[in-house]
């Protein structure tokens, strides 16, 4: 028992922090680096995942900030929940041809795992990933066994969840609440962020994107953010940004209503225009 419930919280780790740091906020937003090797290894995770290809991945995301919950976001609440959730992987918009995914993830496009994994067409860089993704349960059915098998499908169904979760309630202005101004629905959920280790401040990450940081707050609990600064401490990830704590004080003093009870983490370097808690 012991040792299937290890394998379960292992595969949550591995698989959810390849979506999270691997997937997310490295590849689609390069706030931080790491060596080549434990970038593949980071991001093995998420493809193990059935999160398809980076390529493919990436480029979606992309998309979806410039677009955000406007016309062109391949997934936002805007066009349905349940598009917003899983009916967007249908959509012609994300079939991406070559020249496209060129031009939205040239930096991957560069690098020929990447590019191999991608196949150029998302019908076959989704039949690879399943692929790769069966084989790799059965390797772990052969040595683990039927319980640790199962363990791992846990495991990695829920930052696979998380994700979708982050896509479709992280947009939808009943819930949650929003720490910026942002000119868009994004959300902070803080059920979503327990589950996505801590992608569910999606309205901090919208605000800024290119932070690695996205709990910004000290009640705002951000896994990925905790285990990239023990990364950092070890020498393994490098260049990490995140927001400065004096520039994020003096925003969120603009508009400031007298709910006087944010309390900030050490942090550097940002911009957005934050909004108090008394002014959502």
């Amino acid at each position: 028992m012991v040792s299937t419930f290890l394998v379960f919280i292992l595969s949550y780790l591995y698989h959810g922090l390849g979506i999270t740091l691997g997937y997310h906020r490295l590849l689609s937003h390069r706030s931080f680096k790491v060596p080549r090797w434990l970038e593949y290894l980071i991001v093995s995770g998420g493809y193990l995942s059935f999160e398809g290809s980076p390529i493919f991945w990436v480029g979606t995301h992309r998309l979806h900030h410039k677009y955000s919950d406007k016309p062109g976001d391949p997934h936002s609440p805007q066009d349905g929940w349940w598009h917003s959730f899983i009916g967007w992987m249908y959509s012609p918009l994300v079939d991406y041809d070559a020249a496209e995914s060129m031009r939205l993830c040239p930096d991957l496009y560069r690098d020929p795992l990447y590019r191999f994994l991608h196949c150029n067409h998302s019908r076959w860089h989704a039949m690879l990933c399943f692929s790769f993704c069966l084989l790799f349960r059965a390797v772990i059915l052969i040595v683990l066994g039927p319980a640790a098998l199962v363990a791992n499908l846990l495991g990695a169904s829920m930052p696979f969840l998380g994700a979708l979760m982050v896509n479709s309630f992280g947009h939808m202005s009943s819930l949650g609440y929003q720490n910026f101004r942002t000119g868009e629905n994004s959300r902070n959920i803080w059920w979503v962020a327990m589950l996505s280790l801590g992608e569910g401040w999606h309205n901090n990450h919208h605000a800024l994107p290119s932070s690695a940081r996205h709990g910004m707050l000290t009640r705002e609990p951000d896994l990925t953010w905790w285990i990239l600064k023990a990364l950092e401490a070890t020498g393994l990830a490098s260049d990490v940004r995140q927001p400065e704590r004096k520039r994020l004080e003096e925003m969120m003093s603009v508009g400031h209503t007298g709910r006087n009870s944010v309390s900030f983490d050490e942090a550097e370097g940002s911009s957005g225009n934050l909004v108090s808690r008394g002014d959502r």
